[in-house]
């Protein structure tokens, strides 16, 4: 083994460690495109050869991209982007009704939460960048939360995909189990996408950001300091050498005393606009990630080049990140849901289903409720629910209408009186029909009892003032 190389022993099946390598030591294009070819050879030729002799591993290749995953920022970021929006509440058992409408159970619901169910989803969703994910669900039940006690992901370096089967030794045939064997296909999920992932994409050009930052930062060692410049007089060489140690003195300490005839001057670089040949390099590397990934890389963190693509861009981010949603529920419908039901642990007849909110900011949020409050009573646990929030009565809902009253009536001479209720206020009339008490919607008031001010410089809202206000 390489002195370079991690033996990584943690991970187990059926209660046996498994063994593999992380090799972490300097990694190049070459490295990518030598295990691009391997498996381009492998996929050649699996089908001319007996099992076992020819093997689908790709562990070099998951060195590669966990390189990337550890070493890049911006890949993380947009891996932290992703999960943030795939997991958490956003998610539930349902049962579909007559109608077609999904559901809740919420005490089914309340036993796919929490870390290990979290862990569950992000290895699904890993697997579209990886190419594969093997998760173990073992059945055992935690006494303290009542849940699931071990989900876990299996070292993907143990993991040959094409040929669905497990190694205990990392580049070895034997001993290893077959993941279509009746005993491990309850409790292991192989999540195969049959690609190399997207990863296999962003890798390469995360290695060539990677040098060129390197190639960067020597630039900006190099160019980035100015000189600093000593002028004597003297053509004594010790005269010389005592001020270059002073100059070199004053750039720590920031004084510097000179003789009569010295003098110091700072001379700085012209560069030409040399660094962008580094930083254009950098930000197209960044912006092809987030591309890839999220559909956009302004979801990403990047400056919108264009009034309005803002919307846009998150039109896109939300496409993909439904993408990731629907990716989701298909394994958790088609392999999980029902390796729970066998094991007892949840009803039959269920759905994992992700919510149908729409994803938006905190100022189109509040925009909406302000919107919906002005038509319809919210109730007081949502806001709290969505804000954080504590609310209590709210001020511009209807009181006193009793009986069936639907406030639908057009006409004209309605002015708010029905038997057996109060009479609405004029802010309350105008709120549910849009016009004046005993007038038409559009201009014009008749037999209105209190004056009205439009301020013309809030929107046009109207404010219902006092009598001879």
């Amino acid at each position: 083994m390489d002195k370079k190389d991690v033996n990584i022993q943690t991970a187990t099946f059926m209660g046996t460690p498994l063994e593999s390598f992380f090799r972490i030591g300097k990694k190049t294009i070459q490295d990518y495109v030598r295990e691009i070819d391997r498996h381009c050879r492998y996929q050649t030729i699996q089908s001319q050869v007996t099992r076992g002799m020819v093997l689908d591993d790709r562990g070099a290749l998951m060195d590669l991209y966990e390189n990337c995953v550890q070493q890049d920022a911006h890949l993380r970021a947009v891996i932290e982007t992703v999960e943030s929006q795939i997991i958490g509440d956003r998610y539930m058992l349902a049962r579909q009704n007559d109608r077609g409408k999904y559901i809740k159970d919420v005490e089914e619901t309340k036993k796919i939460t929490g870390s290990q169910f979290t862990n569950l989803i992000r290895a699904i969703v890993e697997s579209k960048w990886y190419g594969y994910s093997v998760v173990e669900m073992m059945d055992n039940i935690n006494p303290v939360t009542g849940k699931l006690k071990e989900i876990n992901l299996i070292q993907r370096r143990n993991v040959l995909a094409s040929q669905r089967r497990i190694v205990q030794r990392q580049g070895q045939w034997n001993p290893g189990w077959d993941l279509d064997e009746t005993q491990y296909s309850r409790n292991y999920i192989l999540i195969d996408t049959g690609t190399l992932g997207l990863f296999s994409a962003t890798t390469p050009l995360i290695m060539a950001k990677k040098f060129t930052m390197a190639n960067y930062v020597n630039f900006s060692h190099t160019y980035g300091q100015p000189i600093i410049h000593g002028r004597t007089e003297s053509e004594d060489a010790m005269d010389r050498k005592r001020l270059a140690q002073d100059i070199a003195n004053a750039a720590q300490n920031k004084i510097i005393v000179t003789g009569l005839n010295d003098a110091v001057d700072i001379k700085t670089f012209t560069m030409s606009n040399s660094e962008h040949i580094y930083s254009s390099l950098i930000e197209l590397v960044d912006k092809e990630v987030s591309n890839l990934i999220v559909g956009s890389e302004s979801m990403a963190g990047a400056v919108q080049s264009y009034v309005g693509s803002t919307n846009a861009h998150q039109d896109i981010f939300r496409e993909r990140i439904e993408m990731y949603r629907e990716y989701v529920e298909n394994v958790m419908n088609e392999e999980i849901v029902p390796r729970l039901v066998a094991m007892g642990y949840i009803k039959s007849g269920l759905e994992f289903k992700y919510s149908n909110r729409v994803e938006m900011s905190n100022k189109d949020k509040i925009s909406l409720y302000s919107f919906i409050t002005d038509k319809y009573e919210v109730s007081a646990d949502e806001i709290e629910k969505e804000f954080g929030v504590i609310v209590g009565k709210q001020f511009n809902a209807i009181e006193g209408l009793k009986g069936g009253y639907t406030g639908s009536s057009t006409d004209p001479t309605d002015n708010g009186y029905h038997e057996g209720r109060e009479r609405m206020s004029d802010e309350e009339y105008y709120k549910r029909y849009g016009r004046y008490r005993g007038g038409s919607s559009r201009g014009g008031r008749k037999n209105d009892t209190q004056p009205v001010k439009t301020d013309e410089g809030n929107g046009g809202v109207v404010n219902f003032l006092e009598e001879g206000d």
